[in-house]
């Protein structure tokens, strides 16, 4: 076995995120002592919301130029300056572009990780498909949906499931920190539904604001928290003051203090479209925080009774189970629950150092 692995992770951005969580946690919680992650991402212009919280651990983070010959230029240069033993890339089927290259700068063990649940077809992600599973040495997923999605069934017997675990005591409700974080943004008496997430259109954000225009018509003091940034929101913006709800919607961006903010909310959303396995969700229900989730999102990451599935087609129905269901309800230790299901990052963490020590020793 190798007794100092270099690591390189391939993302997009370092931007606040399921997958800089995911990294962020598992390294966190990880035995660092024969483990070195690298992170490499796409420049973005903008510092990224992760860079110095990954920094403080001691990871190198990277920025591959924009422009894709720029950006293939300077990853071969990156992963033949620093040796490392595996690349691991987290962005679906076009891991296998990054992957590939990967291989012809010498690098023996190449790890795609599939996030997202839902699978993409059309010609051309058929053939980054068929190079995936030409160039990767080990298949990895959120999910057993996420594996069938980006590699195909026929490989989710060889591929290693690694869960989108958190830090449950971080989590754990404090009633004390609910009221002093409710005093401290001015909403002490106001009823906090909150969305936690990229402004996307994956995330279905404009449903989230047909939600609280019918809420606040029942519950004028409802207020929408928006912790995140993405691309929709300016037309957010723009649909919020077509609704007249701007007195019922506040946006944070982006925030390190989701702990906290969740043991202030009354419930939190996600109306997606599609997902892999939400980080955001294991959060939430660590914080016992009411959760109302899309159908389309994965039963898997059902593991209290703190989750409700509901259509994304009525956003009435959405608003009418918020007054009903999630307004002065008992908020307690799951624990023991969310480590039952796996999803207990103190526990789980130990799992990735033994993932790079088999693939290194194979």
């Amino acid at each position: 076995m190798k007794k100092n692995m270099r690591i390189l992770h391939v993302v997009t951005r370092v931007d606040a995120g399921g997958i800089s969580t995911f990294l962020h946690n598992y390294y966190t919680f990880s035995d660092r002592s024969n483990m070195q992650f690298d992170i490499v991402a796409i420049d973005t212009g903008y510092p990224q919301g992760y860079h110095e919280i990954f920094t403080s651990l001691g990871v190198n983070v990277f920025y591959m130029p924009n422009p894709v010959i720029q950006r293939v230029a300077f990853l071969t240069r990156l992963i033949r300056s620093k040796a490392y033993d595996v690349v691991h890339a987290h962005i679906e089927l076009q891991s296998s572009v990054y992957l590939a290259l990967a291989a012809l700068c010498g690098v023996k063990k190449r790890v795609a990780h599939a996030h997202l649940s839902r699978a993409r077809h059309g010609f051309s992600n058929s053939i980054l498909r068929l190079l995936m599973n030409m160039v990767v040495t080990a298949r990895v997923g959120a999910s057993d949906l996420s594996i069938n999605a980006v590699f195909g069934k026929q490989y989710a017997k060889n591929a290693v499931v690694l869960y989108n675990a958190v830090d449950v005591k971080k989590f754990s409700f404090q009633p004390s920190v609910r009221d002093s974080k409710r005093t401290e943004l001015g909403l002490s008496d106001r009823l906090i539904v909150g969305f936690v997430g990229r402004l996307s259109a994956q995330k279905n954000v404009f449903f989230l604001l047909e939600i609280i225009m019918h809420l606040a018509k029942v519950r004028p003091e409802a207020i929408l928290l928006i912790v995140g940034e993405g691309e929709l929101r300016t037309e957010m913006e723009e649909k919020i003051r077509e609704f007249d709800i701007e007195s019922n919607v506040v946006f944070l961006n982006n925030r390190e203090d989701i702990p906290q903010l969740m043991m202030a909310m009354d419930a939190l959303l996600l109306p997606s479209f599609y997902e892999g396995l939400p980080l955001v969700l294991v959060e939430a229900q660590a914080a016992a925080l009411k959760c109302l989730v899309s159908e389309n999102v994965t039963k898997l990451v059902d593991v209290t009774e703190f989750i409700r599935y509901l259509d994304i087609e009525n956003a009435s129905m959405w608003s009418e189970t918020i007054a009903k269901e999630c307004l002065n309800y008992p908020r307690y230790s799951v624990e023991e629950s969310i480590t039952k299901k796996r999803f207990n990052i103190r526990k789980e963490a130990q799992n990735l150092n033994q993932f790079y020590k088999e693939l290194i020793d194979k």
